[in-house]
């Protein structure tokens, strides 16, 4: 239960970030500099910290007794997975929005890379 409740509060805060980001008009947010994906450099970049979060948290908790497979599955299958679900709600349930597979293909590749540093972190701690 105490997980549960130290668990909820970024939830909500993750999901009303979602909802509210799935509201807003794409043409009403401010131009970037063309030639460089920031759509795409921006969802490696939050799927980076969340894979690198969710593991650094477990590490913290479990560091006596890692379970390798539980940690790649907090860390990085549900990070991708949650990935999959946005773009499909974004494709399906809200107007102003998309999919798009290179959204997330960056998803996968920022929680592909947490992980690979994560993985590299742990051995040279071993």
């Amino acid at each position: 239960m105490k997980y549960l409740l130290r668990y909820i509060p970024p939830i909500v805060v993750g999901s009303l970030i979602f909802v509210i980001t799935c509201l807003i008009k794409p043409d009403t947010l401010p131009g970037m500099p063309e030639g460089i994906p920031w759509d795409k450099i921006a969802h490696f970049g939050m799927f980076f910290m969340l894979s690198a979060v969710i593991m650094y948290e477990y590490y913290r908790i479990h560091k006596n007794s890692i379970s390798i497979v539980k940690w790649l599955f907090w860390g990085f299958i549900i990070p991708i997975s949650y990935g999959g679900v946005i773009e499909l709600l974004q494709e399906f349930f809200f107007v102003y929005r998309g999919a798009e597979w290179g959204d997330f293909i960056a998803d996968a590749a920022g929680s592909f890379a947490a992980t690979l540093l994560a993985i590299i972190i742990l051995r040279t701690k071993s």
